[in-house]
């Protein structure tokens, strides 16, 4: 059985688990006679993995698996608890938000814990974008049905949740019109224009694109944060406007963040060659690599770094959170900007944070996985606030 339960772990881990074989594996962490195997495994795969993606930093992890090691056994209930929470820190330690909340729901006994309050949860963003077209009309594109969309001034295709294409469409009109397409707080979005060029836009976010592309220039200007993989075309260079910043691209992919609440706008490169030239009276020029990030501040100095993993910069692409040396406000803007909340702290500490969590998590899974960890959390129906202890970072 012990055997059984590593394969269906890590199948689970590795998300290559069929619904049969989740099923299967939360009906085995029922069983108490397997909770020491279960542990064992964790720990094991917690020592693995600890050291590249893992979201508390070294001190914080130990303390918290020290603490929730330490609890005093009432009852074969608490024990229970024990076994269960400690599992579960290692969990949300291994970044496995969802396994973390279907675990606790089937294996604490929520009468003999202290919850986290919740008066009302918040559920993750999703697929969601308006588009403002050239006569001013703004259209909710959750409202329009699969298929083209076709007027006297625009044409494009509504491919499915959260994806809209302008290729391969005939012109509706002879001359260039301009779109702008806005994800606010809470959504994300994707979208292919007229020469082919991808665009994937973050929550709180926007892209002003023409419908179509002539003259000798494709040209677009997005703020907040856009990955791009721009359509090779060595006769017609493609530009990207931001806060402070012009980039020129031949065809690559790169990753631009530039939220106006953010003390640095970035720009992560990761395959091809981009030219980045910061706009003010002293203009400056600099060309980026695959692996390296320029950081350009709102004093307009500009630096470029090479990055160990760049393509972390784009975990957001696909489900995830991605955290490099944060600091806990950064951490809070990306949460707030998602959950379209605004989260606050009430003590300040100078940790920073390092790995990847799930996105789709609802905002009490999300909270509830990092009060396991010691974390006192509040959530309250006016204002979303989180309360940290100010011994829990020393």
């Amino acid at each position: 059985m012990d055997s059984r339960l590593r394969i269906l772990f890590e199948k689970y881990f590795n998300k290559q688990a069929s619904p049969e074989e989740e099923h299967e594996l939360f009906d085995l962490l029922q069983r108490e006679e397997l909770q020491k195997s279960l542990e064992a495994l964790l720990e094991e795969t917690y020592l693995d993995y600890e050291q590249k993606e893992r979201f508390f930093n070294a001190k914080q992890t130990s303390r918290m698996l020290k603490r929730i090691k330490q609890q005093t056994v009432l009852s074969p209930r608490v024990l229970w608890y024990r076994i269960g929470g400690y599992a579960a820190a290692i969990l949300v330690c291994l970044g496995l938000g969802l396994f973390v909340y279907s675990y606790l729901s089937k294996s604490i006994d929520t009468s003999s814990t202290k919850k986290t309050v919740v008066k009302r949860d918040v559920e993750p963003g999703f697929e969601r974008a308006t588009i403002t077209l050239a006569d001013g009309r703004t259209l909710e594109l959750e409202e329009i049905a699969n298929g083209i969309f076709a007027d006297r001034e625009s044409r494009f295709l509504k491919e499915g949740e959260g994806r809209l294409n302008y290729s391969g469409l005939e012109k509706s009109t002879k001359e260039m019109v301009f779109h702008t397409m806005r994800v606010p707080k809470g959504g994300q979005y994707r979208l292919v224009l007229a020469d082919g060029t991808k665009v994937w836009l973050n929550a709180a976010s926007s892209l002003h694109y023409p419908t179509r592309f002539d003259g000798d220039i494709r040209e677009v200007t997005v703020s907040g944060e856009a990955y791009f993989e721009v359509a090779r075309n060595v006769n017609k260079p493609f530009f990207v406007n931001c806060e402070g910043q012009r980039v020129q691209v031949l065809g690559t992919d790169f990753n631009v963040r530039a939220y106006p609440d953010e003390t640095a706008f970035k720009t992560t490169l990761l395959a091809g060659s981009i030219a980045i030239t910061t706009v003010g009276t002293s203009s400056k020029k600099i060309r980026l690599q695959p692996g390296e990030e320029a950081s350009l501040t709102a004093k307009g100095s500009i630096k470029v770094n090479r990055l160990k993993e760049a393509d972390l910069a784009i975990a957001w692409t696909k489900g995830y959170f991605a955290f490099n040396r944060a600091d806990l406000p950064s951490v809070l803007r990306e949460l707030s900007r998602w959950y379209n909340v605004d989260l606050k702290v009430k003590s300040s500490t100078t940790k920073t944070y390092t790995g990847k969590i799930d996105r789709q998590l609802t905002l009490s899974e999300l909270l509830n996985g990092l009060a396991l960890s010691g974390i006192p959390i509040q959530i309250e129906d006016q204002e979303h606030i989180i309360e940290l202890p100010k011994d829990l970072f020393k």
